[in-house]
């Protein structure tokens, strides 16, 4: 089903089962595949619809979602719902009317508007969007390149021998790096949290930094300075945090000590990207 999904288009596919597990949904609705797309795609979404917020746009979807009574693990294997099916159904059909072979991003909207009775279709022309100039926008945009590759079957000590690259937040890491650095991350636990500048210890001299603070009160070498630690990288993809609005790089998960972004979690930690399950769509 997915073999001419571009790889943001399969990553959107995941996300969308992420988002469906949070919000506790027994099924991927309409719903989870535009939230998936505004993970993946902001691009996109600023694109197509010019004058609104990406928060605000986010806050409307997730708005019309009724939470389930808990979030499911992501290890249970959540179907599609008819709509769904429908939805990326009508994702195939626009990209073949554009005689584009790969499927896109931008198909995946263009199918999530085509029935006005999808809750996706009913967020998107509540913030202002219409098929018809979503499509005359979409010949502009052109054929979307990158058919992602199906990876290799995997051995039952469930290790990948195919790929050496993996794409995150659209740049090519070493599988092998990525792999290590997900083994040792994977025991510890992880809490979601906004990223803020924190105080630390220096030196006068600016030269070293210590998140010790209490240096600045035992050592006259040291000073305290407020909000002297501005960012963070995430320990597997090596993502830059930091104080944002921007999602993607403003919120990530910690263990106290480390930081990881929100993709990595979603695909390494919270899941796991190297068993078998869904790896057709990732």
């Amino acid at each position: 089903m997915f073999e001419r999904y571009t790889e943001s288009a399969r990553r959107t596919v995941f996300f969308a089962r992420y988002e469906a597990s949070n919000f506790g949904s027994p099924h991927i609705d309409t719903e989870h595949l535009l939230l998936g797309l505004l993970r993946e795609d902001k691009a996109l979404i600023r694109r197509v619809l010019l004058t609104a917020d990406f928060d605000a746009v986010r806050q409307e979807v997730a708005g019309r979602i009724k939470p389930g009574p808990k979030s499911i693990p992501t290890s249970v294997d959540l179907p599609l719902s008819e709509h769904a099916k429908r939805a990326l159904m009508y994702t195939a059909e626009e990209a073949d009317r554009l005689n584009h072979r790969p499927i896109g991003t931008t198909h995946l909207l263009l199918g999530l508007m085509r029935d006005e009775t999808f809750a996706s279709a009913e967020s998107l022309s509540h913030l202002g969007a219409h098929l018809e100039s979503l499509r005359k926008r979409a010949e502009g945009f052109g054929e979307q390149s990158g058919i992602a590759k199906v990876r290799p079957p995997i051995t039952y000590h469930r290790t990948v021998t195919g790929p050496e690259v993996i794409v995150i937040h659209g740049l090519k890491k070493s599988v092998e790096e990525v792999r290590r650095d997900v083994n040792n991350l994977r025991g510890c636990y992880w809490k979601r949290k906004p990223w803020k500048q924190r105080n630390v210890a220096m030196t006068k001299d600016r030269k070293k930094v210590s998140i010790d603070l209490s240096l600045a009160k035992k050592s006259s070498e040291f000073v305290l300075v407020k909000g002297g630690w501005k960012k963070d990288q995430c320990a597997i993809c090596r993502w830059d945090l930091y104080e944002s609005e921007d999602v993607s790089h403003g919120t990530g998960f910690t263990n106290g000590k480390d930081w990881i972004c929100t993709e990595c979690h979603a695909r390494f930690i919270d899941d796991d990207f190297f068993s078998a399950t869904y790896s057709d769509i990732t």
